[in-house]
């Protein structure tokens, strides 16, 4: 905890801020190792899997996810086009944020890199 830290807790801290300030970018918010939204359970970061869809996608299809989130309203509720859907899963907890159509660049680099270090993907040997 004191005196200097080790390579892979620099790399962890490193990854972490990167996450956070991505999250940032996106729309998203990170606290603690956890993405919070207002009025959702947060999600812890490690292990997380992201989603992205786009209004006219998420429009055409329910998922259980939104089953999940709302019930049986999911069947009613109307998706805005100009806006994105991230999802955020880690085990059992999941979070729907939806996000301005604008910051989908934001959004997909948010989603490379939590998703990448949940595969194996892009992590430094």
């Amino acid at each position: 905890m004191f005196g200097k830290k080790s390579d892979e807790e620099k790399a962890a801290a490193k990854r972490q801020r990167q996450i956070t300030a991505a999250a940032a970018a996106a729309g998203l918010t990170v606290m603690g190792g956890q993405f919070r939204a207002p009025n959702q359970d947060p999600v812890p970061v490690e292990g997380a899997r992201i989603t992205i869809e786009r209004g006219e996608e998420a429009d055409k299809r329910v998922t259980a996810t939104r089953v999940l989130l709302t019930g049986l309203f999911a069947l009613a509720l109307k998706k805005d086009m100009n806006q994105l859907f991230i999802t955020v899963e880690n085990g059992d907890k999941v979070m729907l944020c939806p996000v301005p159509a604008k910051k989908e660049g934001a959004a997909r680099i948010l989603a490379t890199m939590v998703n990448g270090e949940a595969t194996g993907v892009g992590k430094g040997e």
